[in-house]
């Protein structure tokens, strides 16, 4: 499967002006963080199973929910092209 999203979606200054009003602490549901990221529920998912977004918790048998500080982080890595093209090089 191609990953039909690439960071210049990440890049908005909208995205990351509204990442600012998530709080730092605590965690965010899906439909809570899904404004801030430029992919579906679906990607969210299975982005933090396989590792390329933060992994999730698991409230309960029905809830899962992301730590809003490793969710910032990956947002201000993912919008910096500094930090991508870095990471670029290393792969």
């Amino acid at each position: 499967m191609t990953n039909q999203y690439n960071d210049d979606d990440l890049k908005s200054p909208l995205k990351n002006e509204l990442a600012k009003n998530l709080p730092l602490q605590g965690m965010s549901r899906a439909k809570t963080l899904l404004p801030f990221l430029p992919f579906s529920r679906t990607t969210l998912h299975e982005w933090s199973r396989d590792g390329r977004f933060p992994k999730s918790v698991r409230l309960s048998p029905t809830m899962v929910a992301w730590r809003n500080s490793e969710v910032l982080e990956w947002l201000e890595n993912h919008s910096n092209p500094v930090n991508n093209a870095q990471e670029n090089a290393n792969e």
